[in-house]
């Protein structure tokens, strides 16, 4: 929340890490440098909406603060308390405690690797299903294409070919009606031109201008003999040929169907023969890809299924401690008479992931068991879901024994606990201060208490006070000691109004600690 009138708020932590810190780790990949261990965390939040982040000056992502934060700080509220009534989170502590991460996040690997592989087999076999009901088709489309042997614009070949054939008579008699205009007949082309040329030449004898005329008509004349020449030569080639005009005409009839089924043109058939090949080639491939992808899947099936057992007996070893160490705990917290068990769920599944003894079983990416907290805080009580048995004390109490038995396996530096003495009092509170001050021995503690039996244990004291001047609200955050400590100590057990009686009895507590 930004201050009326101000344009931002800041807020800033420095920590000391130590070697070896995770967090170490996610800073080097984000490019941030650490001097000496020390981290200086900044986010600026601006009026106008924006916010800004920062580690060593670097500016990074919010998600990357957020990941940071979580490497960091631990913070324990009344509503974290939701997290042991929320049965999905309990196989979490379980692994936490058992210091299963990586098994953890190895079958997680496992089980997204067999996820791919059978959404990719899912994909190519629903493609080669369309591939296998279109191959007949397409097998008797190339077969018929390529039994026909095309060759690029043969179309156009045999079209001047049937011309050719269709007419060959009539180009025939053209041909010797040519060559007899122009050479064989009287009074031909040829005879015209030679008595020209016999004309210029006496000119010539006369006008010698005239001799490069006389040469261009000596080869007009040659140009015309060569031309009849050409037609003589012609009618000869030219064949009456009915058989080749029939086959001729049965061919182009084949390519013109051809290209009415596959394309207007010739090039367009070929196209399609080369593209129904590949379609073919293609099925044939993803036959052997999914024979690949299913060797894949079924050796990654066997490493997952194997993965999820190593990690269910981890869970079931882990269990076992757990269950002794939180009753161990929780007797500490003045719970004598409390029963705890970690019940795993399996269930049946018959395409399940995992099999075992027999069953198949579902399995995710966090193992093929569910687990749920059992508790009895009574004699003469069954074990029960605890979502459903405990009261919000007694929630307080398994949160903090939880989080003082996971303390030793957690690398989280700083535990802050906001009023996790909501509902105890009295001895119990006592208790509930000698274990956050035992759990403070591993890791910084932080606790916001309004119970004088808890905030007497720590080693520093900070009060957060409110106060209006001006008709504007000023908080402050003031260390306490000496005599204002006794007397902030001395409130919380007396209210507003503090006696001498009940300085004496916040000095008597201070002195216990």
């Amino acid at each position: 929340v930004i201050r009326t009138g101000e344009v931002k708020c800041m807020v800033e932590a420095i920590f000391r890490l130590h070697t070896g810190h995770p967090c170490l780790d996610l800073m080097a990949e984000m490019g941030v440098r650490v001097d000496e261990g020390e981290l200086i965390l900044r986010r600026e939040v601006l009026a106008e909406g924006r916010s800004r982040c920062y580690a060593n000056s670097i500016a990074i992502p919010v998600r990357s603060l957020h990941a940071l934060g979580k490497s960091l700080v631990d913070l324990h509220g009344q509503h974290d308390q939701q997290s042991l009534l929320d049965v999905d989170q309990h196989i979490d502590f379980v692994d936490g405690f058992g210091e299963l991460g990586e098994l953890r996040e190895t079958v997680g690997v496992a089980h997204r690797r067999l996820m791919e592989l059978k959404r990719s087999m899912a994909e190519q076999e629903s493609e080669a299903q369309r591939l296998r009901e279109r191959r007949e088709l397409l097998e008797f489309q190339v077969s018929e294409i390529v039994s026909t042997a095309l060759e690029p614009e043969e179309d156009q070949t045999l079209a001047q070919e049937l011309s050719l054939l269709t007419h060959a008579e009539r180009l025939i008699e053209s041909a010797v009606q040519l060559e007899t205009l122009l050479y064989q007949g009287e009074d031909s082309v040829v005879d015209r031109l030679g008595a020209a040329a016999h004309v210029l030449h006496d000119a010539v004898r006369m006008d010698e201008s005239l001799s490069s005329r006389a040469e261009e008509l000596d080869a007009q004349r040659y140009g015309i003999e060569e031309l009849a020449r050409f037609f003589t030569d012609y009618a000869q080639k030219v064949e009456h040929n009915p058989q080749r005009l029939e086959e001729v005409t049965e061919r182009l009839e084949h390519l013109q169907h051809l290209m009415k089924k596959y394309g207007g043109t010739l090039d367009e058939v070929i196209a399609y023969r080369d593209k129904a090949k590949t379609e073919l080639l293609k099925s044939d491939q993803l036959d052997n890809s999914i024979g690949e992808i299913s060797a894949e899947i079924e050796a990654i099936a066997a490493t997952f299924s194997q993965l999820c057992d190593k990690l269910s007996r981890g869970r079931k070893k882990a269990a076992t401690t757990l269950n002794t160490e939180i009753r161990k705990t929780l007797k500490n917290l003045g719970m004598p008479d409390v029963k705890f068990n970690v019940e795993f769920v399996e269930t049946e599944q018959p395409d399940g992931l995992v099999t075992r003894e027999g069953l198949r079983l579902s399995a995710g990416p966090r193992g093929a068991e569910t687990a749920e907290f059992h508790i009895s805080t009574n004699p003469g009580e069954t074990l029960r879901p605890l979502a459903r048995v405990a009261s919000g004390g007694e929630i307080s109490r398994i949160m903090l024994a939880m989080k003082t038995i996971l303390a030793g396996t957690n690398s989280v530096q700083v535990l802050i606990f906001d009023e996790i003495d909501m509902g105890i009092s009295g001895r119990i509170a006592e208790v509930v201060g000698k274990k956050l001050k035992t759990l403070s021995a591993v890791h910084q503690t932080i606790s916001i208490t309004h119970l004088p039996q808890i905030a007497k244990m720590a080693d520093l004291h900070f009060s957060v006070r409110k106060s209006v001047d001006k008709g504007r609200t000023a908080t402050q955050v003031v260390e306490l000691s000496g005599e204002s400590l006794t007397e902030e100590l001395a409130g919380l057990l007396g209210g507003e109004k503090i006696s001498k009686l009940t300085l004496q009895h916040a000095r008597e507590m201070l002195s216990q600690n």
